[in-house]
């Protein structure tokens, strides 16, 4: 189990990818965010893609003042680039999470549960 904050949003979308396997709640839709992660174990920030339900998405983003806007891309992006108090307090929460896939120097991973 790797626990993992979120430090940056470029995109939120509907997940695309088959053949992940996901284990928490495998028929709930996963949304997939792409965005800088900090890994607390290595103490790293890098880029990587994140996969949670809607549910874990609103935990993530409550009390944050993050807009997210639908484009014809059918993405969500950040209405406007994050400010350094909204990448804090985002980044203050804990998502414990599983290691899924890595592509190239990306790493993927499924959230199990909001911490805080």
């Amino acid at each position: 189990m790797n626990h993992i904050h979120i430090t940056g949003i470029k995109y939120v979308e509907m997940n695309q990818n088959e053949g992940l396997d996901f284990k928490y709640k495998p028929d709930v839709p996963k949304l997939q965010l792409v965005g800088s992660i900090l890994i607390e174990e290595t103490e790293e920030e890098e880029q990587g893609v994140v996969f949670l339900t809607q549910k874990q998405l609103n935990q993530v983003l409550v009390n944050k003042e993050v807009d997210l806007k639908l484009t014809e891309d059918e993405r969500w992006y950040p209405a406007k680039p994050l400010t350094k108090e909204q990448v804090k307090k985002v980044g203050l929460v804990t998502l414990e999470s599983e290691l899924v896939a890595t592509s190239g120097e990306i790493k993927c991973f499924e959230v199990q549960k909001v911490v805080s």
